[in-house]
């Protein structure tokens, strides 16, 4: 059987589409920043090299400085960021108490009746929402119709103990692995890649700033540019975060490797319970560190 993300509950299709647009917007809006930056001080340099334009270039680049300024202001006012984490948090937590209660593991153990078991899993998602309740707004959109507790969800909970730890392995753990994987993989050529456009930059600097000590009367100056594109690329890397996030990726992909060893001994469902809870604690310390991260950032 096969779960979609469709069939997660209701508040996690909100909280995960809220921040994935918001990771969208903060990103983007930081990145438009950099850019102009970047050209400012490009048209500033074009300045100096002709006498024609000088004026113009001179406007031009202040008036892409100002709308820097304006686009900085605007991040600070309407802080996307805080969107993108409470939401991935409410996101994660409701996804990981999916998958226990589909499995029968602590606190919504097999044994408990269908309505016991459905009214903790809703108690639990109260909290959460409550919790961060401020995020309210943003966390229902097209999705308030859906419910919490999906069809899908309750067949798996009642399907026996090898039908349920099959899901697991394979729709949580198997997947996971996967995620964790490529996006090391993905991280690590990202990192290598803008430590390699930094260096470039950094050399054009320097290079230019030699050429202005030989010639000290040249209208050639790009110092300031390259300094600038240096710069930008490492607010960048330093906002991606793709080398602590690639080391985060592994570890967390090795965590689950070693869990997934222990399948072959579930023999009850008091192990499944066992079992789910490590998994789901390898994936939660993941996600607690990257949250610390980003909070730190």
């Amino acid at each position: 059987m096969r779960f979609a993300d469709s069939d997660y509950p209701a508040l996690f299709l909100g909280a995960n589409t809220a921040s994935s647009e918001a990771k969208s917007a903060y990103m983007n809006l930081t990145k438009s920043t950099l850019v102009l930056l970047v050209v400012g001080a490009g048209l500033a340099a074009a300045s100096t090299v002709t006498n024609s334009g000088r004026s113009a270039f001179a406007i031009t680049s202040a008036l892409v400085i100002a709308g820097s300024v304006f686009l900085t202001i605007y991040l600070k006012a309407t802080k996307p960021e805080q969107l993108w984490y409470g939401g991935r948090a409410v996101a994660e937590s409701v996804k990981s108490m999916t998958w226990r209660y589909m499995m029968g593991a602590e606190p919504y153990f097999i044994g408990l009746s269908l309505a016991e078991a459905d009214k903790a899993l809703i108690s639990g998602f109260s909290s959460i929402a409550k919790e961060r309740k401020h995020l309210a707004p943003a966390l229902g959109g097209k999705f308030f119709e859906l419910p919490q507790i999906s069809k899908a969800m309750r067949a798996i909970r009642s399907g026996t103990l090898e039908e349920r730890k099959s899901i697991y392995l394979s729709e949580r753990i198997k997947n996971q692995r996967k995620w964790y994987s490529q996006q090391a993989s993905v991280n690590r050529s990202a990192e290598n890649r803008y430590f390699a456009f930094i260096l470039v930059c950094q050399f054009c600097a320097l290079s230019a700033a030699i050429l202005l000590v030989s010639h000290p009367d040249s209208k050639t100056k790009l110092t300031g540019l390259f300094t600038s594109l240096a710069s930008a690329l490492i607010a960048w890397l330093q906002l991606n975060q793709h080398k602590e996030l690639a080391q985060s990726y592994c570890v967390t992909e090795l965590d689950l490797g070693l869990v997934q060893e222990q399948a072959q001994y579930i023999q009850n469902d008091r192990d499944l319970s066992d079992f789910v809870g490590d998994a789901e604690n390898a994936i939660s310390r993941e996600h607690t560190l990257w949250t610390a991260r980003r909070d730190r950032a």
